[in-house]
């Protein structure tokens, strides 16, 4: 057997010994958490914008930096337990290749984010605050298509909704709803999207793949 075809044959049982992963370590309950999370930040944030200085975005920023660390560490640590339970290792390719499919996404939500905080806080140009939503929404729909490359259909489907959610509410994203705040929708859209979806999607997975 040559070099080549040994290495091929390498390739082929190491995914065959990865597939079960892509199946197994799925947590639905860090989705119903991260939902929770999710619709919790919507509430703080809507607090903190009816009460706070309207300068004091940085509290703003301090909510949604929490939601995202409750959500990652909720999921981190039930994907450990679940790995550990089946003698899975926490750390391995796929885990590499999923964190490489992440970062760009992320990192372009957040320079689109900070520009926009900029060019608010100079003065630059008119409020396009309404726009980060969508922006979230948009790429964070993106990475979880590329992570269901990796993983099973659920998260596939999830990262589609997340896309034409993202692209509906940044088309109407100065369209106000009857008996809120005008230019608030967006933030709305956050709460139904990170929040509802994650959950319908926490439920689905709880029930198909348990846990």
């Amino acid at each position: 057997m040559d070099a080549d075809k040994a290495a091929e044959n390498l390739t082929v049982i190491r995914q065959l010994m990865e597939r079960p992963i892509r199946y197994s370590t799925m947590s639905g309950l860090s989705g119903i958490l991260a939902g929770c999370a999710a619709l919790g930040g919507v509430a703080a944030d809507a607090w903190v914008t009816d009460n706070m200085p309207a300068d004091a975005l940085w509290i703003n920023l301090l909510v949604w930096a929490g939601v995202f660390i409750t959500a990652f560490t909720s999921s981190a640590v039930l994907t450990y337990i679940r790995e550990r339970k089946q003698g899975m290792p926490f750390w391995s390719p796929i885990k590499r290749r999923i964190l490489m499919t992440i970062l760009p996404p992320f990192v372009a939500g957040v320079g689109l984010t900070l520009a926009i905080m900029h060019r608010w806080y100079t003065g630059d140009g008119p409020n396009q605050w309404g726009l980060v939503p969508p922006i979230w929404m948009t790429f964070y729909g993106v990475t979880l298509w590329q992570i269901g490359l990796f993983s099973a259909g659920e998260l596939r489907a999830m990262g589609i909704a997340f896309i034409l959610a993202g692209l509906l509410t940044a088309w109407n994203y100065q369209y106000s709803i009857p008996g809120l705040e005008p230019g608030t929708a967006p933030y709305w859209t956050l709460g139904i999207t990170f929040g509802g979806f994650h959950i319908v999607y926490g439920i689905i997975v709880w029930i198909r793949h348990g846990g």
